[in-house]
């Protein structure tokens, strides 16, 4: 699988300890987010947006439970995987949208 090549590459480093790649994962995933938010302007500015930041998130959890194949009971449950790291993607994912939209224009 190509897909898991990549993400292994990409968080290997990472693989014997869990808790940091969920958290280095949902960083990736903000910052994507926050590119294709920011310089699509004003199309992804309001719900849009925000809808595709939170499939965005939906798509972290899913590649570290599928792609890395990162057991949830490793990081504590279903609960902690989805709630470890989620301000940190969520307050990175606006700070950097913000900035990206406030510049292109």
């Amino acid at each position: 699988m190509p897909l898991q090549g990549f993400f292994n590459l990409l968080f290997g480093r990472w693989a014997d300890n869990p808790n940091d790649q969920n958290y280095y994962v949902k960083v990736f995933f903000a910052v994507v987010a926050a590119v294709v938010c920011g310089l699509a302007g004003p199309i992804f500015a309001g719900v849009r947006g925000l809808m595709f930041g939170l499939l965005l998130y939906v798509t972290s959890l899913f590649v570290i439970v599928y792609v890395l194949e990162i057991e949830p009971e490793t990081l504590g449950g279903r609960q902690k995987l989805v709630t470890n790291a989620l301000f940190s993607y969520l307050l990175l994912w606006v700070l950097l949208w913000t900035l990206i939209y406030a510049f292109s224009l």
